[in-house]
């Protein structure tokens, strides 16, 4: 215990240090106003209340939007009065509480336009800034909170909502266990300031999803109304070399998108112990299907993306062709209806029908009104009717009723839905027979959960080719529900189609693939785009028999630069695996050799077309002295070059006689450390190995 209180007392220690740095005005202004408000109470100025509930900026917290209009303020400053002089009578839950329903009186009442929740959070940490933190945000607040709780093992309550009076609850115990961790020595509001820093430098950084704050365009710790600062962009393209984590970083966004609140308990959770949760998440996000992977090539079309036909043979032998829908249709269907476990639900019960389908040669069931049917199971998207008092006498092959149109009817869907009586009885069998939930009413656009298509490899696809006439429809703008929301009549269904606003699509390219240049403009206009280079940093102190690994690729990618350009350096994600073994030097050095060999040379081969005398320049085998330390060792050519050639060009081909060769893999250089060393130190001796 004691060392987490060392490290959590150093730790804001350096923090407050700093607050005068990032905004030496914030401070002043932040005391004066809590100072005025204690000074005043009970019988608070015009500027007093103007300051708590009009003013954006009152020194405590910005507002960035979602306060007040002048007016609004003008007609409401009596009762705002009054619920001032509530929040004055104390920091208590049950205080909190009237107060809330104070405010929430005034709304119903016309008094105010809308809940003011972050001015009453804002009010409330302006009287009590020993007990609350001036983040008013929620999101922001608990990403703080469990980042403190994690990194130095606080104890706090783990499993919560994310609401208002959750917000004041935490906020009191977090305060409270801070304080005791650190003795009472750190000023309150000094504490408070560094605590927001704190999000900014060490989770909004680390998850790129920094808020404007006062070391840029603000004074103050500016916060929205809404949280959504930690939801990703909806349209995103992750884009680098090799080996820069671009794969993990679709597995966190994905996390981020579709669980937000999960994703925020990682922060502050050591490196490799993050990792671990954020994969099991990732799986099971998989596993509601909730997360989709697809990888684009130059074969992959609109058919396959969005719908397109499909041959099916029949029991008798016969080809038909239905419509399937692609693996964009798909998600875009199941987001709109926003519940996956309803939605997985009616597929396992779907999957029960089948086998019983099979089982039985067909099942009896009725319609609405009492009329019995036979269904049967007739292909992957199609069930056969078989009405039992049918006066169709030729109809040997029954009515088709697709799985499709079962799942639309399930979703509230009743337009060109063919069958739709047949359709409905099956559904009605599902329901109450296989005890999946009823059809649910249009679940609300707050309540819908969060889907993700991550598409690899997007540069490789034909983009006009693939998304055709829907490129226009995944902008944010133009998404359903939006005020400039667009549609199109799909051209096998003839279908409405539109693409929901909670499905957010993650791309990935590798640079050294294709040019980012190359993209398709129209796909380029529609997403945000964030780089992923190297980052030598996460192979801090790790030495392997003296290598050290940040120096070594430091090296390579300075001259793999110089020879060729940024965009085909090395990732530091290929080394990952030499630091999780560093603590048993002689695994951890196999790793490498491993790493060397089948990643670094054959991607050196590629980039440089397989010049030997580029790739010996970036390994530094020019500069090695000791040819048995060289992985690219000369070759002399045997043939006479004047015999060849003529006396007259030995001076212009006087390198021709010279050619270069990988060394063989039982070669003892590669488990020869200073071979590595002298990569980055070329004058490295044995004997500093260690």
């Amino acid at each position: 215990m004691e060392s987490h209180q060392q490290t959590l007392a150093l730790f804001f220690k350096s923090l407050t240090q700093k607050n005068g740095e990032f905004d030496p005005e914030w401070g002043a202004g932040y005391r004066d106003m809590t100072s005025r408000v204690q000074r005043e109470n009970p019988d608070f100025s015009h500027r007093t209340i103007q300051d708590l509930w009009y003013t954006r900026d009152n020194r405590v917290a910005s507002l960035k939007q979602g306060g007040m209009s002048y007016e609004e303020f003008t007609q409401a400053q009596d009762q705002l009065r009054e619920l001032t002089k509530i929040i004055a009578s104390g920091c208590t839950a049950e205080n909190f509480d009237r107060a809330y329903q104070f405010l929430q009186q005034l709304k119903e009442y016309g008094i105010v336009k809308k809940f003011y929740r972050a001015l009453l959070c804002r009010t409330f940490s302006a009287f009590y800034p020993d007990q609350l933190t001036s983040i008013i945000k929620e999101d922001v607040f608990f990403r703080v909170y469990n980042y403190c709780n994690n990194k130095f093992n606080l104890g706090l309550p783990e499993d919560y909502s994310w609401d208002t009076a959750t917000w004041f609850r935490l906020n009191l115990l977090l305060k409270k266990e801070l304080q005791q961790q650190l003795h009472d020595e750190q000023d309150d509001i000094e504490l408070n300031m560094s605590l927001w820093h704190l999000y900014n430098l060490e989770i909004a950084e680390e998850s790129n999803v920094a808020i404007e704050a006062s070391i840029t365009e603000s004074t103050t710790a500016e916060q929205d109304d809404e949280p959504i600062d930690i939801l990703p962009p909806k349209n995103l393209i992750l884009y680098g070399p090799p080996g820069t984590g671009k794969t993990y970083k679709t597995i966190e966004i994905a996390v981020r998108a579709c669980e937000p609140q999960a994703f925020s308990r990682l922060d502050g959770k050591e490196r490799t112990e993050r990792r671990v949760e954020l994969k099991k998440l990732y799986d099971a996000l998989v596993e509601e299907k909730r997360v989709r992977f697809i990888t684009f090539h130059q074969s992959f079309g609109y058919e396959e993306f969005i719908e397109g036909l499909r041959a099916e043979t029949s029991d008798d032998g016969s080809v038909r062709y239905d419509i399937k829908p692609g693996v964009f249709k798909q998600i875009c269907e199941d987001a709109s209806f926003g519940d996956s476990g309803m939605q997985l639900a009616l597929d396992e019960a779907v999957e029960k029908l089948k086998e019983q389908c099979a089982e039985q040669n067909g099942v009896t069931l009725k319609t609405t009104n009492g009329s019995m049917f036979k269904v049967t199971y007739a292909n992957n998207s199609t069930f056969r009717i078989f009405p039992s008092q049918s006066k169709n006498d030729r109809l040997e092959s029954g009515y088709p009723a697709s799985i499709e149109n079962i799942r639309r009817l399930y979703q509230g869907e009743t337009e060109n839905i063919y069958n739709i009586s047949y359709v409905r009885g099956i559904l009605n069998y599902l329901i109450h027979h296989f005890n999946i939930p009823a059809t649910p009413r249009a679940i609300t656009a707050k309540k819908k959960q969060n889907y993700v298509l991550i598409i690899d490899e997007i540069n490789r696809g034909n983009i006009s080719k693939i998304f055709g006439e829907l490129i226009t429809l995944i902008e944010t703008s133009k998404r359903a529900g939006e005020a400039e929301a667009l549609s199109v009549s799909l051209p096998y269904s003839a279908k409405p189609f539109s693409v929901p606003g909670n499905l957010f699509i993650v791309g990935t390219m590798n640079t050294a693939d294709r040019s980012l240049t190359a993209l398709d403009t129209a796909l380029r206009r529609r997403f945000e785009f964030e780089a992923l280079m190297p980052d030598a940093s996460v192979l801090n102190d790790t030495h392997i028999h003296g290598i050290d690994l940040k120096a070594l690729l430091i090296t390579l990618n300075a001259r793999i630069q110089a020879l060729y350009d940024s965009e085909h350096t090395l990732g530091h994600a290929f080394f990952i695996p030499v630091v999780q073994a560093k603590d048993n030097p002689v695994e951890a050095l196999k790793r490498l050799k491993r790493v060397m060999k089948n990643k670094v040379l054959p991607l050196l081969e590629e980039y440089f077309y397989n010049d030997w005398q580029k790739i010996r320049l970036v390994l530094g085998d020019n500069q090695k002295a000791d040819q048995t330390l060289r992985f690219i060792r000369s070759v002399a050519n045997q043939n006479d070059v004047s015999t060849l050639f003529g006396q007259t060009a030995i001076e212009d081909l006087e390198e021709a006689g010279v050619s270069y060769q990988l060394c063989k893999d039982n070669d003892p250089v590669w488990d020869n450390p200073q071979a590595y060393q002298q990569i980055y130190q070329p004058q490295a001796k044995a004997a500093e190995q260690r």
